[in-house]
């Protein structure tokens, strides 16, 4: 697995992550406003589509009209197969495709010109009729309207206009069969007004020539216009509504900003603080508010941690204490044995005395050392396998003979205790008891109440020394060579697994009560 380092410049503090979260928050909204701006062109391509619609029914009532005067000549030009192929299915939408790019605007529409030749009469009847609907029908859809002869010329109209619209370009395609939409530029003084402003509509109109055919001839156009609706425009119209949005933006973005420094900055520097503090040897630990349940755990942890560490720091220097004192007798005494065995004069007798006395005092050593490295384990908690009474008896009948060990209660339920930390515990419990002179063990489980009960019939402990016993290098066989680290070392697991370690004096022996 490869890991990326990061410069140490390039690293934010948790201030700039805040303020850059709450910045893209406050920012968040203006990109929604250029992502609306992108689609302006469905404003546009709305217009066109309903643009299309009207053109269609305005195209059938002119064709209609062609057709019930069925003495009229088809004049205009014969459509292509390929029109007749499209108009020939059951459904021939027209797709609206114009967008608001600048190059495809075309120029503002030329003005009308004088026809070549006048209308014919049967034309300008035809124009009467669909002037008086599209008049009609502007006052709502705002549409202008004009419908054309074969000739290009205006012979109805919703406005003033009068003339020919031929040598206007998307009529040409029209008059060809073809269905066309364009966008033009509005009058050059609007587009440069200096006093344009939201409100305004857009710069440019949509114009939509849609062709007018019966029986394969094109017979007339109609040719619709109007200004669509633009993004600009909607917002004005929206502005209230904007901008009690952008206050709720910023108020969002501010209350954000306040709850992640609340539960996430302060905490997290009151952990830092924490942190050098145990680090600088202060043993004051206080529990700041965490705003969170993974900060108050993380600090819980630490504060732990910080407790763990002095306690260990404080075991370490009274081991030291003791151990120099400790080791300090048997050193002084293989010196001066060793400097009674070089001179000349000395016995058989007394040589084997001092390798005697020698032996005795290394053996001291050596089980001493040995009780620190059990209590350095102890601290960490050996993991394996989960412990049982059943499992545990052979062991320890196997490794003290001299004790009749019986078991009782839940011995096939699994103790809080792993193996390893069961035979260290137990195996210094029943070490204790043969050195007492005990003859008989009793262990008993409950599950019930999680608690397990050792209890000899040795020669016991007194009540005044009970409370001292699980005390590192506390012993009352000194002289036997007793370390008083057994009972420590119980207590240290024990205390690892969450339980506690009682001592107390029966009228036999002596029971010893773990409790998890």
């Amino acid at each position: 697995m490869y890991s990326v380092k990061v410069p140490e410049k390039w690293r934010p503090s948790l201030a700039q992550l805040i303020a850059s979260v709450v910045a893209v928050l406050i920012i968040l909204p203006f990109f929604a406003l250029v992502a609306a701006r992108i689609t302006s062109n469905q404003f546009v391509r709305e217009t066109e589509a309903s643009l299309h619609a009207q053109a269609a029914i305005y195209a059938a009532q002119f064709a209609n009209a062609i057709q019930r005067a069925s003495t009229v000549d088809l004049e205009g030009v014969r459509i292509s197969a390929q029109q007749h192929e499209r108009l020939a299915l059951e459904w021939h939408p027209v797709d609206a495709r114009l967008t608001t790019h600048s190059r495809s605007i075309l120029s503002p529409r030329p003005d009308t010109m004088k026809p070549e030749q006048a209308p014919k009469a049967f034309y300008l009847e035809i124009g009467t009729a669909l002037s008086a609907l599209a008049k009609q029908a502007r006052k709502t859809n705002l549409v202008g309207v004009i419908a054309l002869d074969p000739n290009g010329t205006i012979i109805g109209k919703s406005g003033k206009e009068t003339g020919s619209l031929g040598h206007v370009w998307e009529v040409q395609r029209a008059l060809k069969g073809d269905v066309v939409s364009v966008a033009r530029w509005r009058e050059e003084e609007y587009r440069n007004h200096s006093l344009k402003s939201l409100s305004r509509d857009t710069q440019f109109r949509v114009y939509v020539a849609h062709p007018v055919i019966v029986a394969d001839h094109v017979v007339g156009a109609v040719y619709l216009s109007r200004t669509p609706s633009n993004l600009n425009k909607y917002l004005f119209q929206q502005r209230h509504t904007i901008m009690w949005l952008m206050i709720g933006v910023f108020g969002s973005a501010a209350l954000i900003g306040a709850f992640l420094w609340l539960f996430l900055s302060r905490p997290i520097h009151q952990l830092q603080a924490q942190a050098h503090d145990i680090s600088t040897g202060k043993t004051e630990t206080r529990l700041p508010q965490y705003g969170v349940k993974e900060l108050a755990g993380l600090g819980q942890s630490l504060i732990n941690m910080g407790e763990t560490l002095s306690k260990n720091a404080a075991a370490l220097q009274t081991y030291t204490k003791h151990a120099t004192h400790e080791l300090k007798s048997p050193v002084t005494s293989i010196m001066g044995a060793a400097e009674l065995l070089e001179a000349d004069t000395i016995t058989d007798q007394r040589r084997a005395a001092l390798a005697t006395t020698i032996k005795a005092d290394a053996a001291r050593m050596n089980r001493l050392l040995n009780r620190m490295r059990e209590m350095a384990n102890g601290q960490i908690a050996p993991v394996s396998k989960p412990a049982t009474l059943a499992g545990l008896h052979p062991s320890l009948e196997g490794k003290f003979a001299q004790l009749t060990i019986e078991i009782s209660g839940n011995v096939s339920q699994s103790l809080p205790l792993s193996h390893d930390a069961a035979i260290i515990c137990l195996g210094h419990l029943l070490e204790n008891a043969a050195e007492h002179e005990a003859k008989h063990v009793k262990i008993n489980f409950d599950d019930a109440e999680q608690t397990l009960c050792v209890h000899d019939n040795g020669s016991g402990i007194s009540a005044a020394n009970a409370p001292k016993a699980t005390e590192p290098f506390f012993t009352t066989r000194r002289e036997e060579g007793g370390t008083g680290m057994g009972l420590a070392i119980c207590a240290e697991i024990v205390g690892h697994q969450g339980g506690q370690l009682e001592i107390g004096a029966w009228e036999e022996g002596t029971m010893v009560t773990i409790s998890f």
